[in-house]
């Protein structure tokens, strides 16, 4: 868990999947299929970040809340905490898994 904390992200293999555990600013802990839905790259790969949106060009307004991990190679962003993108919600997202925290050890159910 301590080691988490500093990187904020930490891609695993487990059972021959590709999971990544994501820790959030708020501290909680998040795991989603390490996969991007669109070609394939690794998500941990990529960026974790603040949800950015606006309503017009040139406008920037970060939600506190949400936090995405994007794709490195087209930028397709993930909501940590459902999996869902921010694009097309209802269509296209990334598998998450439950985590528990048991003594300092972190567990992710498959």
């Amino acid at each position: 868990m301590d080691e988490l904390g500093k990187v904020r992200k930490k891609a695993l293999v487990i059972n021959k999947r590709p999971v990544v555990v994501v820790y959030s600013e708020q501290g909680s802990l998040h795991a989603l299929r390490d996969v991007c839905p669109h070609k394939g790259p690794c998500l941990s790969d990529g960026m974790l970040d603040k949800n950015c949106a606006g309503a017009m060009s040139g406008e920037y307004i970060f939600d506190r809340e949400t936090e995405v991990l994007r794709c490195p190679w087209h930028s397709w962003e993930f909501d940590i905490r459902t999996g869902k993108s921010l694009f097309s919600p209802d269509k296209i997202r990334v598998r998450t898994y439950p985590v528990t925290v048991e003594e300092g050890d972190v567990f992710v159910e498959l």
